[in-house]
């Protein structure tokens, strides 16, 4: 039995607590705060607090923890969440991937800070939600629940319960995904940067197409004629008549390709050399000198329609299907921040950035009913997904892992919002084995990739041809179905999916022993490792069609054979495939 939280004394707040369920090992508190005298409250955070035996626990998850999974020290700090930031849930697992403890709150919108830290004189684990005291407003009464599941379930289906919990009982319905938000994509960013021009976009989308890519996502440049990197130029959204000269035609050509088209935005940056800065340079969060651009402030209605009109525009008259939308967590209050004034209509930043975005996807859906709007990693939380289809994994290019690791956390935490990974890119020289390797880390998601086609060679062509086909025919297992990662705490060095009758696993890590369950009647075994080996056991002798490919679809070796019951070493090449379909 989990007890009820304590509470710090906060003056002049009221406090309130009721359970309002408990099943199954599933604990609900109800929680009301009042403050009557705003100004007779202290300053100080409220603070919510449980305390267990820490028995058992392996490390501890949160939405943007990245490759720090530790359990640190009680006096350590809190991860932070709002709208645009994380979102409020933390788990703690075990060794062998199972739930200790995942603590998540409704509140999903302002500012929540948690932490999990061991308490160093009785090893107690110290769970506790800090809320802000300016959270509750003068003569307000605020609502909200913590949810507590120490059910002995894998830790995936705890955070995918907490994902539903916020769907079903908080009342956050995200939007449906679409199929076209899971075809593979180009994405112009790394591969040109800036250095954008209209032939050269149309001649990498055609040889995308050829490639099976169905979007493209021009990314930052077309904006602008500078090339410096910065965002001293947005604000106005004009296209650059020296790189585009007739953008709505360019996009047709594109669509003739077969290909969705996606622009980029800097949602909230106007920059000081803009045409728009006069106009808004009043309407500001901050302003960042090294960006040469300012943080629109959403509680003024003229930021909000200001910033509707253009992505309504861009729908309308250059015929795009939707937007990669950026920077959305720098919409959040400073210190330097305006105060509330007559020409706001929010207090809150961030109920006027949920009304931003929320009137952002209402109108353009009314418009294009399966508008496209793709998020980046950190603001991936579950209000989040009622304004987009689509998030993608943080900046990190060239890395396999970092891929990998934003994938999992993103799909465990997501329901079916389809899930991106960062452009894929190398290095003109590599080799094809090695790139292969990327897509292995990012083979459970929808996979971008950035290199300049025109100059890849003939056999990374074959190699991407090869893995584009195979995401397209397993795509509703790779997308669609639960995954199952394994040892969150080592960076998942194995995850599983499967529908009925096929199971995918893709291992990532050397030597290590992969299970194959014998419920499949089609097994295919993804090696993401540099080693030409892998190790199978098997739970019972069974006739299978086995099958080896490398990296570039080509068969390795093929026969009929009999899975002997325990451990068996088996030959395949780097980023190759084992195929196994019992007879």
């Amino acid at each position: 039995m989990v007890k009820e939280p304590v509470f710090n004394n906060i003056n002049g707040l009221e406090m309130s607590l009721s359970q309002e369920s408990t099943q199954n090992d599933v604990f609900t508190f109800k929680i009301k705060l009042t403050a009557e005298i705003q100004e007779e409250m202290t300053k100080e955070d409220i603070l919510c607090s449980w305390k267990f035996p820490f028995l058992d626990c392996a490390g501890v998850w949160y939405p943007n923890c990245g490759f720090n999974r530790s359990v640190n020290a009680d006096w350590d700090g809190f991860c932070q969440s709002m709208t645009a930031n994380s979102a409020p849930v933390l788990a703690l697992f075990s060794e062998d991937n199972m739930n200790r403890i995942t603590i998540a709150v409704s509140e999903t919108m302002e500012t929540i800070r948690m932490k999990a830290g061991i308490h160093e004189e009785d090893g107690t684990l110290l769970l506790q939600v800090a809320i802000p005291s300016g959270y509750v407003k003068t003569k307000t009464e605020c609502n909200f629940s913590i949810r507590l599941d120490v059910r002995p379930i894998p830790f995936y289906d705890a955070i995918a319960g907490v994902s539903q919990w916020w769907e079903k009982e908080c009342g956050i319905v995200p939007i449906e995904p679409g199929s076209n938000t899971r075809e593979p994509v180009y994405s112009t960013w790394y591969s040109f940067h800036q250095n954008l021009k209209q032939e050269e976009i149309e001649e990498e989308c055609k040889r995308a197409a050829e490639l099976g890519f169905g979007t493209v996502i021009l990314d930052d440049g077309w904006q602008t004629d500078d090339n410096n990197r910065g965002y001293a130029y947005c604000g106005d959204w004009e296209v650059s008549k020296n790189r585009f000269p007739d953008f709505a035609h360019h996009v047709e050509r594109v669509h003739s390709l077969g290909m969705n088209y996606m622009i980029w935005y800097s949602v909230p940056f106007v920059g000081s050399s803009s045409n728009s800065w006069e106009m808004f340079q009043d309407k500001l969060l901050t302003y960042n000198e090294a960006l040469k651009a300012g943080v629109l402030d959403p509680r003024y209605p003229q930021v909000r329609e200001y910033l509707i009109s253009i992505y309504e525009k861009a729908l309308k008259e250059w015929g795009v299907d939707g937007f990669k939308m950026d920077f959305i967590d720098q919409i959040a209050e400073r210190e330097n921040s305006a105060k509330v004034n007559e020409q706001m209509d929010k207090e809150s930043v961030q109920e006027a950035l949920d009304v931003l975005m929320s009137e952002i996807y209402r109108r353009l859906s009314a418009i294009k009913p399966e508008v496209m709007i793709e998020f980046r990693q950190r603001y991936i939380g579950p209000n989040m997904r009622k304004y987009g289809n689509m998030f993608r994994v943080t900046d990190c290019p060239g890395s396999a892992i970092s891929n990998r690791v934003g994938i999992v956390d993103l799909r465990i935490l997501s329901g079916n919002t389809t899930v991106h990974s960062d452009p894929l890119m190398w290095h003109a020289n590599e080799e094809p084995r090695i790139a292969a390797l990327q897509i292995i880390s990012s083979i459970f998601s929808t996979v971008q990739i950035s290199v300049k086609l025109k100059d890849i060679t003939a056999s990374m062509k074959k190699m991407i041809d090869y893995w584009v086909k195979f995401m397209m025919k397993y795509k509703e297992i790779l997308q669609g179905y639960q995954i199952k990662p394994m040892e969150p705490h080592n960076l998942y060095p194995e995850v599983w999916t499967g529908d009925e009758n096929t199971g995918i696993c893709a291992v990532y890590t050397e030597k290590r022993i992969i299970r194959v369950p014998s419920g499949f009647k089609e097994n295919i075994i993804l090696n993401g490792t540099k080693t030409e080996k892998l190790f199978l056991e098997f739970e019972k002798e069974w006739d299978y069609l086995f099958e080896v490919r490398d990296c570039m679809g080509e068969s390795v070796s093929r026969l009929t054979t009999k899975g002997r019951k325990g451990i068996s070493e088996i030959y395949v090449p780097v980023a190759g495939q084992i195929f196994l379909s019992r007879l």
